[in-house]
């Protein structure tokens, strides 16, 4: 089905939904308000509008069976199914998200449902990511002779979620910062905090020496085994550069050189981002985010960035103690 004709469709069912209904008389028969018929080239504009869209996704499902009788490409791209027109709903998205029984509340009662986001892996520009889709259930009359339906739109909420977590991270750190209490344990939960927002596998600390040579793994909390060892920088080319530019880098195994082959291959990482932890402009030491399982497609280095410098204060703050 072409989109043109699966537009003629759409605004042939929307019509039905205000079918039987006089322009003089928009009272139902149960004496609720209805909204007038608009005209046939209206709905069809308007359905158009909506399958042409590259940022809300549409679906229509029939209730007979809970197969999609319509699905926009945008659809299909943001919940990761792809040919789902004939197929059932649950193909597209899992049950467990959008059940049955939520489907037919929504037919029965005729109010609109907003499921939990879906969290779909998608391919962004050539590379494995995750998107967070927010989707909305609205009832739909007569998707065909026999049975209503439901109108399915999605949306890529991922910003908004990354950044109401970035809000959460910094009322947390400014909490941490100003916390009585030891700064391994800020630096722990701070380091958490960043990991969940950055969407990170795992994460590790090393300090710098003082002659700036060597990184030295920091135990604070984290496997012992990607913290208990020495590198020489010279040997860690991108995390040298970093150092040198105090600037967070993202490194892939393609980009990766020398020790950093090693790093990545003996545990596994396809990506990771170093972050030089800096106060008072000077390097104190590395903070990486490792990711093992894909390689985000965008990486938000200005806030691991922050983040690195928050704890280099917390490591500077330590030291003063001493």
């Amino acid at each position: 089905m072409s989109r043109t004709e699966g537009a003629d469709v759409a605004s042939r069912t929307y019509m039905q939904t205000t079918s039987g209904t006089d322009l003089d008389d928009v009272t139902s028969r149960e004496g609720v308000p209805e909204h007038p018929r608009i005209s046939d080239v209206l709905a069809r504009a308007t359905l158009q509008a909506l399958l042409d869209s590259e940022t809300v996704g549409v679906a229509l499902v029939s209730a007979s069976d809970w197969t999609h009788v319509l699905a926009s490409a945008t659809y299909e791209r943001l919940v990761g199914a792809k040919e789902t027109l004939g197929r059932h709903v649950s193909d597209a998205i899992p049950e467990a998200v959008v059940p049955h029984a939520m489907l037919g509340s929504v037919v029965s009662t005729g109010k609109g449902a907003r499921p939990d986001s879906l969290l779909v892996r998608a391919e962004v520009e050539g590379e494995a990511d995750a998107i967070h889709v927010a989707l909305t259930l609205l009832r739909v009359r007569r998707v065909t002779p026999e049975s209503d339906g439901v109108l399915v739109l999605a949306q890529d909420v991922s910003q908004q979620v990354h950044e109401r977590r970035i809000g959460e991270l910094f009322v947390a750190l400014a909490n941490d910062m100003a916390a009585e209490r030891d700064e391994s344990g800020s630096i722990r939960a701070s380091v958490s905090h960043a990991s969940e927002a950055l969407a990170a596998d795992a994460a590790s600390i090393f300090l710098l020496s003082p002659d700036g040579k060597r990184l030295h793994g920091a135990l604070v909390g984290w496997d012992w085994t990607r913290t208990s060892f020495v590198a020489e920088v010279e040997h860690w080319p991108n995390v040298a550069g970093a150092i040198a530019a105090n600037e967070a880098v993202y490194v892939t195994a393609e980009t990766a050189k020398l020790a950093e082959e090693v790093w990545f291959e003996r545990r596994g990482i396809t990506a990771a981002v170093c972050a030089p932890m800096a106060a008072d402009g000077r390097v104190l030491g590395i903070l990486f985010f490792d990711y093992a399982t894909s390689k985000p497609a965008k990486v938000d280095l200005a806030l691991a960035k922050e983040i690195a410098d928050q704890c280099a204060l917390l490591v500077q703050r330590a030291a003063a103690r001493v």
